[in-house]
């Protein structure tokens, strides 16, 4: 089911409450759309005033404590776009649980409140009706003070309440002023720039009106990058083809106005490409994912403007990387972005190996992977050294991951639910798919995963540091590390390990600083979250090698 009425009505609030007057109002506050939303679920997206809240969840009382196909109750949604606080009061006064109840990705009200710029009376008042979820992390591993600070745009009060502080004092009218007065003169400045770069500003626009005209010319469906269509600009230019130069900009300008949204109307941030700016490396992949995202999204228009399905089915793919590239995460991000773009009925993320699908006989063997399927059903299968269901195990001669390989095959023939990625590191995988040529040819999307360079493993050391709140001493940088591993070790060494090597050489510093506070004379003095460069420098030249 759709949108209701209701539900659209829900975005308005006026003729909501005119509607609520109606004998027909609980039974429609009670039907769900397609995504199991109920019409509460939409009002406290959009913001909905108090009354309008109140009259929905009188109208269906079990509403509050409803979820939607994600897991979210009207409280999440709530949290999610900035509601007013009386709302969310008014959402947790007629479910007091509400405040602990996690949607499919772990997430709990306060980690959807903390990401999403919700006000400080809103995260004081999840405090105050969970405490425990300020430390609890979602299925990312985020508490809700990470995810407020890699939004980057909390306020110093939210940002003070999650870490356990009273807020701030609220700053002074005169303090007010002349922060205004400094935003003013930020901005007169940028104007002042604006105007005089004008006339090189015309001569750009002819040098990228001309660049998209030549590609619009010899490479055409490169434009659906950009959002624009080339059949338009071809129809266009054949109509009227006196000022080739004004009908693309034409072109161009429609494309730009479509992205903005209309006033009044709620923005939704693109939490797939947040996501992907904070994965670090693996930049060919993500290149490949916002691809994959990319024909999604075009097909999907395209079929809204002509009325035929372009939806291409989705792909079974093959991961190949050595250990700790990242192939396992992708993955589970995967099952996040497809289930959002509508490819997959759920974010479902199933992780096997070989002992999960493989039993002792052929019949037991098949009968333990349709029963993986199943269960992965929805959702992504994901089978990790997937390479090894073509070795013999040493009961039999006869490998009976074959049959495992066999109902694999079947499954992505007879509709293809799960999505299935198979797995394994590079020369394995290669040998393995090389014997196993059917599955091979159904799986025609390949991701090759690097090995992590020592600038990213450096990084990925440091965001690890900082996640789990310890702060870096004088000197320990990112380039520090990195070029610390590149004197240290080996590349051959390096491989073996990848994003695993940061994991290690943290669990190494920590016992580095208890030892530095063990030989401390005055072991109080010593802060237990600080990381020294002396840490990481001991740790990586004596046990990295």
């Amino acid at each position: 089911m759709t949108d209701t009425i209701l539900h659209e009505l829900c975005k308005g609030f006026g003729a909501l409450l005119t509607r609520a007057k109606s004998s027909n109002f609980p039974a429609e506050a009670s039907r769900s759309n397609e995504r199991g939303n109920l019409p509460l679920h939409a009002a406290a997206s959009f913001q909905a005033p108090v009354e309008a809240i109140d009259a929905l969840i009188k109208a269906n009382p079990n509403a509050p404590a409803t979820a939607n196909g994600i897991g979210n109750l009207p409280v999440h949604h709530a949290c999610m776009w900035q509601a007013p606080v009386e709302t969310v009061e008014l959402l947790l006064a007629r479910n007091p649980n509400g405040a602990t109840v996690r949607n499919q990705y772990g997430s709990l009200p306060l980690h959807m409140a903390a990401s999403n710029q919700a006000s400080p009376e809103v995260i004081r008042l999840l405090i105050e009706s969970y405490p425990d979820a300020l430390h609890l992390q979602n299925d990312d591993g985020m508490t809700p003070l990470d995810l407020a600070l890699a939004d980057g745009s909390a306020s110093e009060a939210v940002v003070a309440l999650l870490q356990g502080r009273p807020p701030p004092t609220a700053p002074s009218k005169r303090q007010q002023a002349e922060i205004l007065m400094t935003r003013a003169e930020q901005m007169e400045s940028k104007l002042s720039s604006m105007r005089g770069g004008q006339g090189r500003q015309k001569g750009d626009l002819k040098i990228v009106l001309d660049a998209v005209r030549k590609i619009a010319d010899r490479f055409p469906h490169a434009l659906y990058a950009a959002g624009v269509d080339p059949d338009d600009i071809e129809l266009a230019l054949q109509e009227s083809g006196n000022n080739p130069t004004g009908i693309i900009l034409d072109q161009v300008k429609k494309r730009v106005v479509s992205k903005v949204p209309k006033k009044g109307s709620v923005s939704s941030s693109d939490r797939i490409e947040c996501v992907l700016k904070m994965i670090v490396g693996l930049h060919h992949i993500k290149s490949q994912i916002r691809g994959l995202r990319r024909t999604m999204e075009i097909n999907d228009i395209r079929a809204s403007i002509l009325g035929v399905d372009f939806r291409l089915k989705m792909p079974h793919m093959v991961f190949v990387g050595n250990p700790g590239s990242g192939k396992t995460y992708v993955g589970r991000f995967l099952a996040k972005m497809l289930h959002e773009l509508g490819i997959i009925r759920k974010a479902k993320f199933v992780e096997v190996e070989r002992m999960d699908l493989v039993a002792r006989d052929q019949s037991k063997t098949r009968s333990k992977t349709r029963e993986v399927l199943d269960d992965a059903k929805g959702g992504i299968l994901f089978v990790d050294e997937a390479y090894t269901l073509g070795m013999h195990s040493r009961r039999h001669n006869a490998d009976l991951g074959n049959y495992a390989v066999q109902e694999l095959i079947d499954s992505m023939d007879s509709g293809g639910d799960p999505l299935i990625i198979v797995s394994g590191f590079p020369t394995e995988m290669q040998g393995f798919l090389s014997s196993q040529m059917e599955l091979k040819r159904r799986c025609p999307l390949m991701f090759e995963f690097p090995d992590y360079d020592c600038l990213s493993l450096a990084q990925i050391f440091v965001d690890l540091c900082i996640t789990k709140g310890f702060e870096l001493g004088e000197g320990l940088t990112t380039e520090f590390v990195g070029d610390l591993l590149e004197e240290e070790t080996t590349k051959e060494w390096r491989s073996e390990r990848n994003g695993r090597l940061c994991e290690q050489l943290l669990a190494s510093v920590r016992t580095e600083v208890r030892r530095r506070i063990r030989r401390a004379d005055i072991p109080e003095d010593v802060d237990p979250h600080l990381v020294l460069k002396e840490d990481v420098e001991n740790v990586i030249t004596t046990d990295f090698k």
